[in-house]
């Protein structure tokens, strides 16, 4: 389902209130109507029909792998009352993605990590969408669109296809024309051979990802599939990385991963000459690849909150928010103190500057179990606990082990026989430098829905995690 479709679905429900100006439930957009009722009603009331993955040993590829072509979205065609649709969906991801960031600062503190808020919300709605019974409802409130009232009229339920489809429009949205931004999502799942998969659940969950690859695992022996996963996900990686996985528990007969590689390639950028020294810590440096830009940009000093803020465009739309302490200031007090309003006002009163910005090439990977950050985001130890309902991902009993999400996140310069240099003028004395060679905070955004897409903090520019 396209863009347009999705929205003309959505659209009605709130053009009135946007002339208007009245608030409108992020629940009331993505809620069932009577027509989608009826149908899943119809549905329902069909034999229902199993998805058989192959074997996660098998040298085989399936004839059609759940694999789908970049898409990229025309922004011109977006109006009001889409923008608004997706705007309200943005607010809630970053609501989510805030409480997990207050996680991430205390479980890796000062370690370099990237968070995909999207991919992190995506994850818990595809498990919403395999979920029934209260279950359900928890996720549900969860994710900010509250819990049910008790009522089991469907109209009264999330509509979850229509939230993984608006959040694949948003993601969609940051793909540049040129080429030179690359967002490319995959989903794992890796069941017992002895659980049959509900072929609905695999259909709902095709839309949530690039690629969604379907196996199954012998996870009796849970060394062993540990060991098969982790081959498993290395042979789809493009690099070297480490293991995803250190163990898995026992009792575990589903297992789910995702990975988001972004790659952005920012123009009019220029290598630095040699390697650059970037501290770490106070007293330990390391040499990077640096690149560098001279040009107007939005930038101001908080004397005040003790930093800088860089907002740094990388295509059409998107752009960067990178965040420095200064006067003493560290990452930890700054992470410490984020709220609601924190990267809004970060984003205020910027101002046009001309400058030249050094900062370094980015190579990062980072990862995380979506069931640590629950348990201590709201204490959340059970919602994928032993009684957890998954009857719409299989009549059989599910156990889920570990929901990784992954992230390689690469920033890089357009290749260019110009450098630093003929390209930068080093006598212009109204030019402001900034250099970024200490640990800094870096959040990325989609322009046109307003939707922050990663959150990290950098203390290391070239790291896997």
């Amino acid at each position: 389902m396209k863009l347009h479709t999705i929205l003309l679905l959505l659209a009605p429900c709130v053009s009135m209130s946007v002339c208007n100006r009245v608030y409108v439930h992020p629940f009331h957009l993505f809620n069932f109507n009577k027509t989608e009722c009826e149908k899943t009603e119809s549905q329902n009331q069909t034999v229902e029909t199993f998805f058989t993955p192959i074997s996660i040993q098998s040298k085989l590829m399936p004839e059609k792998e759940h694999v789908k072509e970049p898409t990229s979205l025309d922004i011109k065609q977006l109006g009001v009352a889409e923008k608004f649709v997706l705007n309200r969906l943005s607010s809630l991801v970053e609501d989510f993605g805030r409480r997990t960031l207050n996680v991430m600062s205390k479980i890796g503190k000062h370690n370099t990590f990237l968070l995909s808020y999207t991919n992190l919300y995506r994850t818990l709605m595809s498990f919403y969408l395999g979920a029934s019974g209260n279950t359900s409802d928890s996720l549900q409130a969860l994710l900010g669109f509250g819990y049910p009232s008790g009522n089991e009229n469907c109209i009264s339920k999330l509509n979850g296809d229509k939230v993984i489809l608006a959040l694949r429009n948003i993601e969609d949205l940051v793909i540049s024309t040129d080429g030179n931004i690359i967002d490319r999502t995959i989903a794992y799942i890796f069941v017992s051979a002895d659980i049959p998969l509900l072929e609905s659940f695999i259909q709902h969950l095709l839309p949530s990802a690039d690629e969604l690859y379907v196996r199954s695992v012998d996870f009796t022996d849970s060394l062993k599939a540990t060991d098969s996963i982790n081959d498993f996900l290395q042979s789809q990686s493009s690099r070297k990385s480490r293991n995803v996985l250190n163990a898995i528990a026992s009792s575990t007969n589903f297992l789910y991963v995702s990975h988001v590689h972004f790659t952005g390639k920012v123009k009019n950028y220029f290598p630095t000459t040699e390697p650059q020294e970037f501290w770490i810590e106070p007293n330990i440096k390391m040499l990077v690849p640096m690149m560098s830009v001279k040009g107007d940009f939005q930038y101001k000093m908080d004397n005040t909150k003790e930093i800088s803020v860089l907002r740094m465009p990388i295509s059409e739309n998107d752009f960067l928010l990178l965040v420095q302490p200064t006067n003493g200031n560290t990452l930890d007090n700054i992470e410490s103190s984020i709220s609601r309003d924190t990267v809004t006002n970060w984003m205020a009163n910027l101002s046009s500057r001309k400058m030249k910005i050094t900062l370094p090439k980015l190579d990062i990977e980072s990862s995380y179990n979506v069931q640590d950050i629950l348990a201590n985001i709201m204490g959340i130890q059970t919602l994928f606990g032993k009684n957890a309902d998954f009857s719409k991902i299989s009549k059989a009993d599910i156990h889920v082990g570990e929901i990784i999400n992954r992230v390689h996140f690469v920033l890089e310069d357009i290749a260019s026989d110009r450098n630093e240099d003929n390209a930068l003028d080093k006598d212009d004395l109204e030019c402001l430098n900034v250099t970024y060679n200490k640990p800094f905070l870096m959040a990325l955004f989609e322009g046109v829905s307003k939707a922050l897409i990663f959150f990290g903090r950098i203390t290391n520019p070239v790291t896997v995690h």
